[in-house]
């Protein structure tokens, strides 16, 4: 990838604006691209002809298409955060909470919250629902490892409004971990629901998002009123 400090400063941009606004110029192609043909469908020349940019700016910010797609996937996972987050401060807007963990009547409201926050998001954006749960697996070793992290940090979120600010146990750490894994792969299915065909096997109404929303919030409630 090419240094990009340093330069002159054309129509009050600097190189380094310039810089940031090509990539993610190929984060949004690649988003578009990868999120309705799939990742092993679109070459690094489809991207860029989507982006409006020449391939030797792709290379400019990523090495390979690998790198794109794990710029595209963290970039989905960072709006699903920001969507659970800002669901769940409904739950605290004007009530009094005491220090601690949640009390146990504010569970259910915040496991629904959070949950509709983090299933539309990705519900609304059937391109970031396709990379986050489908294109970005098995690609690579590196991206298993962030995609790894992102299930942690999705674990950590889980622990951070369960317990707020209190050492988790190593019981709570497992069972979060089991929950993100148990609505991942709900969300799979969902998702497969509705791009496979009928002969697939696989019944719409059963793999809703509204039913997967109602399981997994009854999911979250009883985990988190048994272990916290």
């Amino acid at each position: 990838m090419t240094n990009t400090s340093g330069g002159r400063t054309y129509g009050g941009l600097t190189a380094q604006d310039r810089y940031l606004q090509r990539r993610e110029s190929l984060i949004a192609a690649g988003l578009h691209l990868f999120g309705t043909l799939g990742y092993p469908n679109v070459s690094v020349k489809r991207i860029c002809t989507e982006a409006g940019l020449t391939q030797r700016y792709f290379y400019e910010s990523f090495d390979d298409r690998a790198g794109l797609l794990g710029a595209v996937y963290d970039s989905c996972v960072d709006s699903a955060r920001a969507a659970t987050l800002t669901a769940a401060a409904t739950v605290f807007d004007g009530a009094e909470v005491p220090a601690g963990p949640v009390p146990d009547e504010l569970i259910p409201r915040l496991a629904e919250e959070a949950l509709r926050g983090f299933i539309t998001n990705l519900a609304q954006d059937a391109r970031r629902a396709r990379v986050i749960l489908i294109e970005v697996v098995g690609v690579s070793p590196e991206l298993e490892e962030v995609r790894l992290r992102a299930i942690h940090g999705w674990a950590d979120l889980i622990l951070g409004f369960a317990s707020r600010d209190h050492d988790p146990t190593p019981s709570q750490r497992l069972a979060a971990i089991g929950l993100v894994g148990a609505m991942t792969q709900l969300l799979v299915d969902w998702q497969t629901a509705v791009q496979a065909p009928i002969e697939a096997g696989y019944d719409l109404d059963l793999f809703s998002i509204n039913a997967i929303h109602r399981v997994v919030t009854d999911m979250f409630v009883a985990t988190l009123q048994r272990l916290f």
